[in-house]
């Protein structure tokens, strides 16, 4: 898998991604330094979120957040984050997460 690019600063900017059908297995989503809210919806099944990873590979030591399915999650992102990455992993089976990324406005 390759990271999901949502460094454009066009916002709101949104994506719909189809995660692994492996469990567990993260997907990188790169976040723009002028981004100020992420918001995710894990769509029919519930998926994780994480802080720290590696693209394609199975959640191992990472610490993941759950979220159930058709629900959101967001964060509030301070000025101070730059440009930054947050993984994605299916909870149970393939999945589709669908991201905004807002400025904040």
């Amino acid at each position: 898998m390759a990271a999901v690019s949502m460094l454009t600063n066009s916002y709101p900017h949104v994506k719909n991604v189809t995660l692994s059908g492996t469990p567990d297995t993260m997907q990188e989503i790169q976040i723009g330094a002028n981004a100020r809210r992420v918001e995710i919806v894990f769509t029919a099944a519930a998926g994780k979120v994480l802080s720290s990873g590696t693209d394609a590979t199975v959640i191992t030591t990472e610490e993941s957040f759950p979220v159930p399915a058709d629900s959101a999650w967001y964060y509030d992102i301070p000025r101070s984050a730059g440009s930054h990455s947050v993984f994605l992993a299916s909870g149970s089976a393939s999945t589709v997460a669908s991201i905004i990324v807002t400025d904040g406005d």
